[in-house]
């Protein structure tokens, strides 16, 4: 049985100047949608669920509201997911719609164009440039891809997109461990499981977060003339903003990319942390949870599984209890880093010095390829490990019973790559 997986994704497209009659049908649906953002919101306070809110808003925008109610359950998801940052109520906004809101075709004189139900009977149409943009959506349709859902935006349209792919099969004898950092992005190792040795170890992205401090450094002058009346700061800051974002996002696709082809070349999986910290960032300190918020982990992983699936390259997400902390040389269980040098791994039991993230990158493929050895009911990468005689339990949680029992029975052991 082939396993099967589906990838998304969103490209931007830029739309043509609209008539002013359908200029006008545009600003009164925008407008109607952002009454219903608000009229939800006012109600949010006492919704403990998205649930209770749909109970709470539903019926009334309902009677109110020329918007079909697919739209106006979107209106209510929009809202639940912004609670947390939205503050008296939503100045501007994006609608998305699904397959039953839109068509996408090309007119008789081959203009292409979304045309959009905007209430039951009622549409409008909105031409597409014929741009970069535009071409390279296609190219994505010609290959397969499937247009699953838009967002209406000022002056372009989100269109995201998917594709079905076949999962590949876990059995490469290379594991590319990934390592995501605030100071390098991607620190990567590339292990050998048949010989149990260090092919290559590479840092991307260390660029990112030279940029990320110089551009804080901005933002924070330009914070403290906003707050003595600047709109023009006001202005400097927002544009600022944008620019960061859009570098962080491009350079993660572009590291991305790198990792996959990476793999490609050496026939490889990839290993990446299942990273949850930002839900946990309110047990560091006001310094860690900056850096923290610095680290385009979410973005760096989407990437990660999109080009995964285009290229056939198994991507694995592991655990990450103690792959920072774990040795690679003994196996004892350490802080993760040295007291004066955070940037360097110190063991405890041996004395092994070396980069933390190095290390982890090492770790999280090693990690990858047991639990896969394990996982298949095979013992011949533990029984490999024979050299150095390096325990491997301090690497599973303590719960997990039979990761544990299956490590514990066989007695593995480890070269150290370090020697």
């Amino acid at each position: 049985m082939v396993n099967i997986g589906e990838t998304l994704k969103t490209i931007l497209i830029n739309c043509l100047p609209l008539t002013s009659k359908k200029q006008q049908i545009r600003n009164s649906f925008f407008k109607e949608y952002l009454r219903v953002l608000n009229a939800t919101l006012k109600s949010l306070p006492d919704a403990k669920s998205s649930n209770d809110l749909h109970h709470l808003t539903y019926f009334n925008i309902r009677e109110t509201s020329f918007l079909p109610s697919d739209i106006v359950q979107e209106a209510r998801k929009d809202v639940w997911a912004k609670r947390k940052t939205v503050n008296n109520r939503f100045k501007r906004c994006s609608i998305r719609l699904n397959k039953r809101w839109f068509r996408f075709f090309t007119t008789d004189r081959a203009t292409p164009s979304f045309k959009i139900t905007y209430a039951p009977h009622k549409t409008f149409t909105i031409p597409i440039a014929i741009d970069g943009g535009y071409d390279r959506f296609t190219c994505f349709l010609d290959d397969g891809w499937v247009i699953k859902t838009i967002s209406l935006l000022d002056s372009k349209i989100a269109v995201a997109i998917d594709k079905d792919f076949e999962v590949p099969a876990n059995i490469s004898r290379y594991v590319v461990g990934v390592d995501v950092g605030s100071t390098t992005l991607a620190a990567i190792t590339i292990f050998d499981t048949l010989e149990n040795r260090v092919v290559k170890q590479l840092y991307f992205g260390r660029d990112v977060a030279i940029r990320q401090r110089r551009i804080a450094d901005q933002r924070a002058l330009l914070r403290s003339n906003v707050d003595k009346g600047s709109d023009q700061a006001k202005k400097s800051l927002k544009r600022l903003a944008n620019k960061q974002f859009n570098f962080v996002k491009t350079r993660s696709g572009q590291i991305a990319k790198e990792i996959v082809e990476l793999a490609v070349k050496h026939s490889a999986s990839i290993a990446i942390e299942k990273l949850t910290i930002r839900s946990r960032k309110h047990q560091f300190n006001k310094t860690a949870n900056r850096k923290i918020n610095t680290i385009p982990y979410a973005q760096l992983r989407d990437f990660l599984i999109s080009n995964c699936a285009e290229y056939g390259v198994y991507l694995d997400q592991v655990d990450p209890y103690h792959t920072s902390k774990w040795c690679p040389h003994c196996g004892a269980v350490n802080n993760g880093h040295a007291t004066s040098n955070y940037a360097l791994y110190r063991c405890k039991e041996c004395g092994l010095v070396v980069n933390s993230d190095r290390n982890a990158s090492l770790v999280v493929a090693i990690k990858s390829a047991l639990v896969r050895e394990n996982s298949q009911g095979l013992t011949n990468l533990f029984s490999q490990f024979t050299r150095a005689k390096v325990p491997v339990n301090g690497l599973f949680r303590p719960d997990d019973k039979f990761l544990s029992c299956a490590v514990h029975d066989i007695s593995p052991l480890m070269e150290s790559p370090f020697r």
